[in-house]
C-alpha cells in the first residue's frame, strides 16, 4: 500500500457540526501556547490556548488568539492589553498540569498548584519593569511577547441573542524570544525543538496530546526561468529594513543553493554598513567585482 492509499474505513458520513467543532466532531492537530497575562492584583496568570495562529505576516506582525469571552486570559487582555505566548517542549509529565490549568473556573491558587513550570521575569528590560507585563515560562523554547490593539475591530462575537461567546485578539508581536540553540538554526531548519501537538478534548477520556516525529525537508522544485523568485523570497526575509529588487535577484541566480543564505546575509551586512536600504543591480555591481 502506498503512502497515498488509505485503509478501507467505510464511506464518508455527514457529522453534525456543534460548538468547538475543531475537537468535538473532527480531528485537527494543533500547536498550543501557555498564555501568560497579569491579573487585577498583579499576579501572573497562565492558561493553555490552542486557537492561536499567525495573522499579520507582514508589518504589523501579529498573532490571532481566540478565547472564551469570560476566560481569565480574555479579561486580563482587555484590562492591560499585554501577554506572552509561551511555547513549551514535549514533556509527558507536564500534561496533567496543563490540562488542569485549562479547566474553566479554577482559582489562581489552584492554577498555581497545577502549574508544572517555573515562572521568571522577562529578559526584555522594559517588559520586566512594567507591572502590566506578565512573567514568562522558564522552560519554554520560544516566547512571543505581545500587545493587543483592537485595530481590526474583530474583538467580540455575539450570538443571535446578543450574548458574547468568543473574543478575538489581534496580538501585535513586540519580541520573539528563542532559545540560543534554535535561534541560529531557525532558517535552515538544522535543529527543531520537540514540540507537543494538541489533538483535542474528548469528553469520555480527557485531553489528547501527541509527540512529533523528527521533521524532514522536501526540496523546492527548480522551475526553469523562475529561480530568481526563490531568491527574492529568501532575500527579502533577511532584514525588514533592507530589500532586494527583482532584477538584483535575477543577477544572483548563479549562487549554488547551499551557499545562498550566507551570500545574501553577507550582501545585507554590506548594505547596512553602506546605508543602502534598496539592493539593486547597480549596488551589486559596486560591491561584487
Amino acid at each position: 500500500m502506498s503512502d497515498l492509499q488509505s485503509a478501507d474505513s467505510g464511506d464518508f458520513v455527514d457529522v453534525h457540526v456543534v460548538d468547538n467543532f475543531y475537537q468535538a466532531c473532527s480531528f485537527i492537530p494543533m500547536s498550543f501556547a501557555l498564555v501568560t497575562t497579569v491579573h487585577d492584583g498583579g499576579e501572573t496568570g497562565i492558561g493553555p490556548h490552542a486557537l492561536l495562529a499567525p495573522f499579520g505576516i507582514t508589518p504589523p506582525h501579529s498573532m490571532l488568539l481566540i478565547s472564551r469571552h469570560n476566560s481569565g486570559t480574555a479579561a486580563n487582555l482587555r484590562r492591560h492589553g499585554k501577554c506572552a505566548l509561551n511555547y513549551v517542549p514535549f514533556a509527558r509529565q507536564a500534561f496533567t498540569g496543563i490540562a488542569n490549568m485549562g479547566s474553566p473556573g479554577m482559582s489562581l491558587e489552584d492554577k498555581a498548584k497545577a502549574n508544572p513550570y517555573t515562572m521568571i521575569d522577562s529578559p526584555t528590560p522594559e517588559k520586566a519593569a512594567d507591572p502590566e507585563c506578565p512573567q514568562i515560562v522558564a522552560e519554554a523554547f520560544q516566547v512571543f511577547e505581545c500587545t493587543w490593539h483592537d485595530w481590526v475591530g474583530l474583538h467580540q462575537m455575539t450570538d443571535d441573542r446578543g450574548q458574547a461567546y468568543n473574543s478575538h485578539f489581534i496580538l501585535n508581536i513586540d519580541k520573539i524570544l528563542l532559545r540560543e540553540e534554535y535561534a541560529g538554526a531557525v532558517e535552515k531548519g538544522e535543529v527543531y525543538p520537540d514540540m507537543p501537538i494538541f489533538c483535542g478534548f474528548r469528553p469520555a477520556t480527557g485531553f489528547w496530546f501527541a509527540e512529533t516525529n523528527p521533521p524532514f525537508s522536501v526540496p523546492l522544485p527548480k522551475v526553469e526561468g523562475l529561480e530568481h523568485q526563490h531568491i527574492f523570497y529568501v532575500a527579502n526575509r533577511i532584514h525588514a529594513d533592507f530589500q532586494f529588487t527583482e532584477d538584483a535577484c535575477k543577477a544572483l541566480t548563479g549562487i549554488p543553493r547551499p551557499f545562498l543564505q550566507d551570500a545574501l546575509k553577507g550582501i545585507v551586512e554590506r548594505a547596512q554598513q553602506d546605508g543602502v536600504p534598496v539592493i539593486d543591480v547597480d549596488y551589486l555591481k559596486k560591491i561584487r567585482p
